[in-house]
């Protein structure tokens, strides 16, 4: 009873002591439970000096910046115990309108990177430019903090010894314990294959000689033996290479714990090394900020984990950052409007679909032969942009700036010329039929990827069988051999795919004086074009077309009414649409604006219908006289006609004035009104209708 008695009062009090305490009190905190403490190790590649908010040349937002790293880590910072930051390399860029190392240096050591391990973007600044972003990087005073220059394969030119500290030693508390991180800089051993001598002469590279010059002979020779006196627990290496580059180094070495790589896109996995152990890679391949974390193992050894890469485009840009490097971006965008040429006569686009060939498309392809003496250009649909609204029309001259170039050749690749046979370009280029599709409006869509070739004339069908998608292809007006060499030009990223035909690479724009300061991007051989010629006026020597359906398939209405509009000059219409069933076509809307075409009445175009023989001829004769043609006509052909009465009232006229005018041709005595028209049968309509203006 006493001990029931006891605990009543020790109830009663501890009701009391509930009572008295303030209000927010009374609710119970809940259990915690301490996570795992982590390490997170950060990297960024391939960064090319984006500081702002927009591109300095063109004005485009800036979808992946430095700006977005920063608020990135603020994120990751506040997440993790402990952080270790690293830029694998070419963080800084080479444009037309360089001048963005200072503001590179100064968001490395704002962000609060630790180290940076240079590469060939910061050799292409120049000894001085480069020795002046290397002072700004690691100097002990300014903004922000002091980054580190590691690089184990840049020694110097004179005496040999090494020009930055092959590896730095990092140390970080991760659960009380002091954590050793040896950081191991390779990424210059591709800078004399990429530059002229002029930008490198005060350096050497790489400790070995001939067949030794590798990034393995390095880490096997020389860097390993000296860091396994280190007492190191983890050993991070940054080499600047892509994924090849990274799989040959690693299955010759042993001893590294995480793999940073550099070149191509975003992407992590696990290489085996020389032992059969799995080493992780990361690459952040410019868009991406990759996140490894690092954890104590029961025994207080330290555990790489899981990489994730996380996408710069989906944070904010930093303001204060932003701010800190507006100074610098302004001073890059006066330069941008810094003229380069002229541009003359009409430079209006009506098309700018892959598919289609146009004006501009043509500049940038012709500005490549130009300066680099190929005999034909490779140039992918997706490396192009526009010429803007205000250089894109008017006769008179107007002024071609920096900044056009690079919103029209926006290709960040270097320019290369490498030998092909006649075999490999008809090869490549039906690999590029098969990345266009055909909508359900039988428009050829998509080609971001396709190249068209400039300075040889073909046709492609995307309807066609692989291996035989490409017609007609000539050269200089004579049918392209297949065992003959051609000189193409083309962005270096070709070198990459997986089905580009294999070829030597003869000369890089990227290593000729000529353009090396500017990176020598399709961009610098366009700006440089525009500097030594005259106006440049709209100029095609040479034609090439993509189709929907296969060479010997019937066209369609919207196919018909395309070609017509190419012999038409591609006029720009005055509206945006003509039918309901058809969207994105100028040409529908300009033959509907020239009555050419009517529809059928409903407000519909039909534009996957075949195109009959006497539908063709009605919107011939609708085109001679929108164009102003004699369309005098005596009716003694058509009356000639056996199947004369067959022929559709409303297309007779149509039909008399394309037979004595050579348009089409009847059959046998027929005309057979009915009958569809075969692509290369029009093309011969085609052919005479533009004899006939």
């Amino acid at each position: 009873m006493a001990r029931k008695s006891s605990l009543f009062r020790r109830m009663c009090a501890a009701l009391l002591a509930l009572l008295l305490l303030p209000a927010g009190a009374l609710a119970a905190e809940p259990e915690t439970v301490q996570a795992a403490p982590v390490l997170g190790i950060y990297t960024t590649g391939d960064m090319a000096g984006r500081v702002g908010e927009t591109d300095p040349l063109t004005g485009q937002v800036e979808e992946n910046s430095y700006l977005k790293v920063a608020s990135a880590m603020a994120e990751e910072r506040g997440s993790v115990a402990a952080t270790l930051l690293l830029d694998s390399g070419d963080a800084v860029a080479n444009t037309l309108a360089s001048g963005s190392a200072a503001d590179t240096a100064l968001a490395l050591r704002t962000i609060g990177y630790d180290g940076l391990v240079p590469s060939v973007e910061e050799f292409r600044l120049g000894q001085g430019h480069r020795a002046a972003f290397f002072r700004d990087l690691t100097r002990e005073d300014g903004q922000g903090t002091p980054v580190e220059l590691i690089s184990a394969d840049w020694l110097d030119g004179e005496s040999g010894e090494a020009a930055a500290q092959p590896y730095h030693i990092y140390t970080r508390q991760l659960g009380g314990k002091e954590i050793r991180i040896a950081v191991v800089g390779l990424g210059t051993l591709a800078v004399p294959q990429s530059l002229p001598a002029y930008y490198y002469s005060d350096s050497r590279f790489g400790h070995g000689t001939g067949d030794s010059q590798s990034y393995a002979w390095e880490w096997n020779h020389w860097i390993w033996p000296r860091l396994e006196q280190e007492n190191c627990d983890l050993v991070v290496v940054c080499c600047h290479g892509d994924r090849e580059t990274l799989q040959s180094f690693v299955t010759e070495t042993r001893g590294i714990d995480l793999l940073v790589g550099g070149h191509g896109e975003a992407d992590m996995g696990s290489l085996e090394d020389r032992n059969g152990r799995a080493v992780p890679w990361v690459s952040g391949g410019g868009t991406t900020l990759t996140r490894t974390v690092v954890t104590l193992s029961d025994e207080g050894a330290p555990v790489v984990g899981e990489s994730r890469l996380l996408s710069l485009s989906g944070y904010e840009s930093d303001p204060a950052l932003a701010e800190a490097t507006a100074g610098g971006q302004k001073a890059q965008q006066a330069k941008a409007g810094q003229s380069t040429g002229a541009l003359s006569g009409n430079w209006a686009e009506s098309v700018t679909s892959p598919a289609c060939q146009t004006a501009a498309a043509d500049l940038v392809a012709r500005a490549m032969l130009w300066t680099s003496g190929a005999d034909v250009a490779l140039v992918t649909n997706g490396s192009l942009g526009s010429l803007p609204e205000q250089t894109g029309s008017g006769a008179g001259h107007r002024i071609l700036t920096l900044g056009d170039c690079a919103a029209l050749a926006r290709g960040s690749g270097q320019m290369v010329l490498v030998e092909l046979t006649g075999a490999q370009l008809k090869q490549w280029l039906d690999v590029c039929a098969g990345r266009y599709q055909v909508d359900e409006t039988g428009r050829v869509t998509g080609g971001q990827d396709a190249d068209f070739l400039y300075g040889m004339d073909y046709e492609l069908y995307v309807g066609e069988q692989p291996g035989r998608r490409v017609v007609n292809l000539t050269w200089q007006g004579q049918p392209v051999e297949a065992d003959r060499t051609y000189r193409v030009i083309l962005e270096d990223s070709h070198l990459r795919d997986e089905e580009f035909p294999p070829c030597t690479v003869l000369w890089s724009a990227g290593a000729d004086m000529q353009y090396a300061a500017t990176g020598g991007t399709m961009a610098s051989l366009l700006a440089a074009y525009a500097s030594r010629s005259g106006p440049l006026v709209p100029q095609r020597t040479s034609s090439w077309a993509v189709y929907a359906g296969s060479v010997d398939s019937p066209v369609t209405r919207l196919d018909f009414v395309e070609m017509l509009y190419d012999v038409a000059g591609q006029p720009r219409p005055g509206a945006n649409v003509a039918f309901v069933d058809v969207t994105d076509s100028s040409a529908v809307v300009w033959a509907a604006e020239q009555r050419i075409v009517s529809g059928d009445g409903k407000g519909k175009f039909l534009p996957r219908q075949e195109v009959t023989r006497e539908q063709a001829a009605a919107m011939l004769y609708h085109y001679a006289r929108a164009v102003g043609l004699d369309l005098t006509t005596d009716g003694a052909a058509v009356n000639a006609l056996s199947d004369r009465a067959s022929i559709s009232g409303w297309a007779v006229t149509a039909v008399s004035f394309c037979l004595e005018n050579g348009l089409l041709e009847p059959e046998n005595g027929q005309f057979r009104p009915d009958h569809t028209m075969t692509r290369a049968q029009v093309q011969e309509t085609m052919a005479a209708l533009e004899a006939l203006d």
